[in-house]
């Protein structure tokens, strides 16, 4: 099969490297920046690129949304296999994406854009189709988890560890979508909609380990807790529910173990309790991996289809869990107070759903917002 590459930057020079070694599988041109064309390998013509008769795989991994959705929308409606792991373009598109290859004998393809290296959207699919999966939990950012782990083991402040991240290239110079959990924001919508074979709905936006510090760290140490970036999700009866926030985790919990720039997930369901996953969820090697896996299965003709037939909605009650608020004093309501200065407290809310955290931050816009698990 003959194949064209969209982007050429860490990912794109890594789905060239592993290109080499699938035989059969023909890599003709890679879409650049105007600045760095150098016909006929490499191309600013992006659209001729897509709709060129003798292309059968697309892949896309560009950055932002634009131009990669043109270009995505183009190659599907022209019958194309796309593969990306672009997870900011796939999360509000994928449900149109799924439509226009069912139209036109293309497919979408999307196992890079969660957890890189790791085969979590591959279990997703395969095991949704036996049966229900009750939800999952992960660890989805490397670089965040990097930091906490710092912050964790070292005693650094998160603006230390962040710089020492964006030294070793684990984060960017805008880290905004790392510690603000935007990435993981974008990867949870993408996992909900394989996990529950659903269309899109809106979840609540993340919380993100910006509001942590050294303190927090030590109130975690004292209770033998260990703090991580999860996103949390939930189904039941037609409904969903998922949160992105720090979590406050025994030392025993699988996902408190999980060091430096690592990844980790669990998928729950009735027939195996539930499921572990740990590896590299970002990186050159990693990531293209896990887009040649996707080709292969193409040229093997046993691409895992998405098919997103139901309209299930979010409802936050069904995820009751505890949280833990460290907010101006005065917050009423709370199940436990414990107070740190004298115009600082921590407070406990037992059992409540994600909706909890208007009532917080009406009270203290600044509040640093965790699960306690």
């Amino acid at each position: 099969m003959n194949a064209v590459l969209l982007g050429y930057g860490t990912v794109g020079k890594g789905v060239e490297i592993l290109c080499r070694n699938v035989e059969g599988l023909n890599l003709k041109q890679v879409f650049v920046l105007p600045e760095l064309e150098d016909l006929p390998y490499f191309s600013n013509d992006g659209k001729g690129m897509v709709t060129r008769v003798d292309i059968d795989i697309v892949f896309e991994c560009l950055s932002g949304t634009e131009p990669s959705n043109t270009l995505i929308t183009l190659a599907l409606e022209h019958g194309k296999h796309v593969i990306t792991s672009n997870k900011a373009t796939v999360s509000p598109n994928l449900e149109r994406y799924v439509e226009i290859a069912k139209k036109t004998g293309g497919s979408i393809q999307i196992e890079a854009s969660v957890a890189g290296g790791i085969p979590f959207l591959d279990a997703i699919l395969k095991l949704q189709k036996l049966e229900e999966i009750r939800g999952y939990q992960g660890i989805f950012n490397g670089t965040s988890n990097y930091i906490l782990d710092q912050m964790q083991k070292n005693g650094m402040e998160l603006d230390v560890a962040l710089k020492q991240a964006q030294a070793m290239g684990y984060a960017e110079a805008d880290p905004t979508n790392d510690i603000e959990g935007i990435d993981v924001y974008y990867k949870t919508n993408i996992t909900n909609m394989l996990a529950y074979n659903t269309k899109n709905d809106k979840i609540r936006k993340p919380i993100g380990i910006t509001r942590l510090n050294t303190g927090d760290i030590e109130l975690a140490k004292e209770h033998k807790k260990v703090i991580r970036h999860l996103s949390i999700s939930k189904q039941k009866e037609g409904h969903f529910a998922s949160i992105i926030a720090p979590a406050f985790l025994s030392q025993s919990h699988y996902l408190a173990n999980v060091p430096d720039n690592y990844n980790a997930q669990l998928i729950f369901a009735d027939s195996f309790d539930y499921l572990g996953y740990f590896g590299q969820g970002a990186g050159q090697l990693a990531t293209a991996q896990a887009m040649l896996a996707n080709a292969i299965d193409t040229m093997e003709n046993r691409e895992r289809k998405i098919d997103l037939q139901f309209h299930k909605t979010v409802d936050e009650s069904l995820l009751k869990v505890n949280w833990i608020v460290r907010c101006k004093k005065g917050l009423e309501k709370a199940d436990r107070t414990q107070a740190i200065d004298e115009n600082t407290s921590y407070y406990w809310f037992e059992q409540k759903d994600a909706s909890i955290i208007d009532t917080i931050l009406d009270h203290d816009k600044e509040a640093m917002i965790a699960l306690w698990m």
